[in-house]
Parts: C-alpha cells; sequence; structure tokens
C-alpha cells in the first residue's frame, strides 16, 4: 500500500477514534447515570471494542504498539459489558477513578499516533507496563462492587419473600371471617 493510503487510514482513524473518545470520557465522568441506561452502555461498549480497538488492528504500526491500544480498549469494553449487564452496581469514586486511567492511558495512546515516527514498541510496553496494576485493581474493584450487588440484591429479595408470607391472602381472610361469623351465629 501506498505510504499516502496508509496515512490516510491513520488520519481516518484517528479523527474516529478521537470522536468515541470524547462521548466516552462524558459519560464516564457520570457513570452512575450512564449505566441506568443500558442501551447508551451498550453503544460506549461498541465505540471502545469495535471502533477504537477494532480500528487499531487495520492500522500501518507496531504490532506491540496496537496490542497496547487493543489491551487498553478491551479493559474499558470489558467494564461496560459488566456494568451493562449489572445495572444495580453501585458506582463509586474508586471505580470512577481506576476506569478514568485507564481511559486516559488508552487517550495517550492514540494522541501519540499523530506521531507514527516516534512510536516505539519501548513506549507501548512501558504504557502497558504502568497500566497493568491498574487494570487489575479495576477488575478486582469491579468484581467486588457486582458481588455486593448481588449480595443485597439476594437480601433484598429475602426480605420481600419474607414480608409477602406474613400478609395474608385473601382467601385466608375470607376462611378467618367466615369461622368467626360462625362463631357468632
Amino acid at each position: 500500500m501506498q505510504p499516502e493510503h496508509l496515512q490516510q487510514i491513520l488520519g481516518y482513524y484517528l479523527e474516529d477514534a478521537q470522536n468515541h473518545l470524547v462521548v466516552i470520557e462524558q459519560h464516564l465522568l457520570n457513570l452512575q447515570g450512564t449505566i441506568e441506561n443500558p442501551k447508551l452502555v451498550g453503544e460506549l461498549f461498541l465505540a471502545a471494542r469495535c471502533s477504537i480497538v477494532g480500528g487499531a488492528s487495520m492500522l500501518p504500526i507496531s504490532s506491540t504498539y496496537i496490542s497496547s491500544i487493543h489491551k487498553t480498549g478491551f479493559c474499558i469494553a470489558d467494564c461496560f459489558q459488566v456494568l451493562q449487564q449489572e445495572r444495580a452496581v453501585e458506582v463509586d469514586q474508586k471505580l470512577e477513578g481506576l476506569l478514568l486511567q485507564v481511559f486516559h492511558t488508552l487517550k495517550e495512546l492514540i494522541e501519540q499516533l499523530k506521531e507514527p515516527s516516534e512510536l516505539t514498541d519501548d513506549k507501548a510496553t512501558q504504557a502497558i507496563a504502568q497500566l497493568e496494576p491498574t487494570r487489575k485493581a479495576l477488575m478486582v474493584h469491579l468484581n467486588g462492587l457486582v458481588q455486593r450487588s448481588h449480595t443485597e440484591n439476594h437480601s433484598e429479595s429475602a426480605i420481600a419473600l419474607d414480608s409477602t408470607e406474613d400478609v395474608p391472602s385473601l382467601e385466608d381472610l375470607e376462611s378467618v371471617i367466615d369461622e368467626l361469623s360462625m362463631d357468632n351465629a
């Protein structure tokens, strides 16, 4: 492929990815409100996974650099997927902070694409090495929030079941009324 075509592909990718990054960042800053709309979370998942990660696969750059974009993009996409499925998760500042750290790494990797001559495997490897503890902490924390929401939902369901057992049915009330009527007769 001609160098001008490769540069054109990179330009299209950068424009598209940066548009998606702006939208993703806006919704990360209001994450609790965002996860209340599963359709929106699905769209954000697709933006991260298909547009940003998938588009990077077509770029004429180092496979190590593409791998670093994939790893950060998949991390964000995976979180959106979990949040779409687990809408009862209570978002906290730690979750938002960790997600934003991963997001800013992705944004930085994409920004660096503007100067392809400066893209090195060392930079990509360093970015992933710095990101790894944050990525692990994010996954552990998100898993903990999901577990907590399951426990709380299970407890609420058990309480609701207990309370409905205490409320007599209409048939029970009718039978008590009939018994009282017979006793008084």
